[in-house]
């Protein structure tokens, strides 16, 4: 103990080395220094790309809520003008079967029998060929969206894709990427061992991104 609280009190030559290697930890320091400033802009890059990716994913998402809000319509329309046609058909039989009650002829009443037959099978003829108009205009409007889509795609497609983006919409939505194609609006898709279905194509929403991004929503087991 004496002996080391001796050589406490010893003058050293050592003040050369010291100095050294204050410099190599101050320059490891600084070393750090910039390594922690520069993973510090990294990772402000990758919050920017990061808020980017969401606000594209956002606008997809918009742009098919807004398709299902004017299909819903539509099919609100179509439902209005059916109640309001067979709420005037019964109108009309509820005036016809008056009458017959009314005259009390069998003449009136088949008379009465054959118009409504003739109704209905106008009525069925109507709604054919609305049924017709709407298939008409549903596929014009999916051609049409099909013909805008091409259109806003940055490059041409006429060599094969080897990758695409899968973009699933359940219970909120999730982006991942797959191999080959990218399927059509229809098909089946098995996704982590759930079937899904493609309800349409639009671009990437990765930037500067120019494959193809695929929009799956689950097949739910009633309609399987």
């Amino acid at each position: 103990m004496r002996s080391r609280l001796r050589s406490l009190f010893v003058p050293t030559d050592a003040g050369d080395a010291i100095a050294e290697l204050i410099a190599e930890h101050s320059h490891a320091l600084e070393t750090r220094a910039e390594e922690l400033r520069t993973a510090v802009a990294d990772l402000e890059q990758r919050e920017a790309r990061a808020r980017e990716l969401h606000a594209r994913i956002e606008e997809v998402l918009r742009e098919g809520s807004a398709e299902l809000d004017i299909r819903h319509s539509d099919i609100v329309v179509r439902a209005a003008e059916l109640d309001r046609r067979e709420a005037t058909v019964a109108q009309a039989e509820a005036k016809a079967e008056d009458r017959a009650r009314s005259l009390g002829a069998v003449e009136l009443k088949a008379a009465a029998l054959e118009r409504r037959e003739q109704a209905i099978r106008e009525r069925e003829q109507a709604l054919a060929r609305r049924e017709q108009d709407v298939e008409q205009r549903t596929e014009a409007l999916a051609s049409r969206i099909t013909e805008v889509e091409a259109a806003e795609q940055p490059e041409s497609r006429d060599e094969p894709e080897t990758s695409h983006v899968v973009l699933t919409i359940d219970n909120g939505y999730r982006l991942s990427e797959r191999d080959g194609a990218a399927p059509a609006p229809g098909d089946a898709v098995d996704l982590d061992g759930n079937e899904h279905r493609c309800v349409r194509i639009t671009t990437s929403p990765y930037p500067d991104d120019r494959r193809r991004c695929a929009v799956l929503e689950r097949v739910s087991p009633q309609e399987d």
